[in-house]
């Protein structure tokens, strides 16, 4: 088996090594084994967790939300697993709101676009959306 130091996995990783250990420090990382020369070692199943936290924060979950699925898949209990279900609807209910955001987004830039040609005032008033 492969073991990966902590150096090796920012690198791999671009991100800094403290932020691994920020990782290990709030759970989301298990505290990394250590080999004879006392340098902390990653396995592959860290590798694979690391790819999650950085994958899931890209989508947009928040550290505490990651922190939360992955106790979740953890647990042996029913209810986390029901709880992880109603996590998971709940985020795609947040993921589709925000896509229709940003298609309101995209209506408003193009409205941008024919608007050029006002003057800032007149400008403004004919973005801003009457709420």
């Amino acid at each position: 088996m492969y073991q990966y130091t902590r150096k090796g996995l920012s690198e791999q990783f671009d991100i800094g090594k403290e932020t691994l250990r920020y990782y290990e420090k709030i759970n989301l990382l298990p505290i990394p084994a250590r080999n004879e020369s006392g340098y902390r070692v990653y396995s592959e199943e860290d590798v694979s967790r690391i790819k999650f936290i950085l994958q899931m924060k890209n989508y947009g979950f928040s550290l505490r939300e990651i922190a939360d699925l992955i106790e979740m898949v953890r647990s042996e209990k029913r209810a986390d697993k029901d709880m992880l279900i109603d996590n998971i609807d709940n985020k795609i209910t947040e993921v589709e709101n925000q896509i229709r955001e940003f298609y309101e987004l995209i209506e408003l830039l193009n409205r941008l676009k024919e608007k050029k040609n006002l003057g800032e005032c007149d400008f403004f008033k004919s973005i801003i959306k009457d709420t």
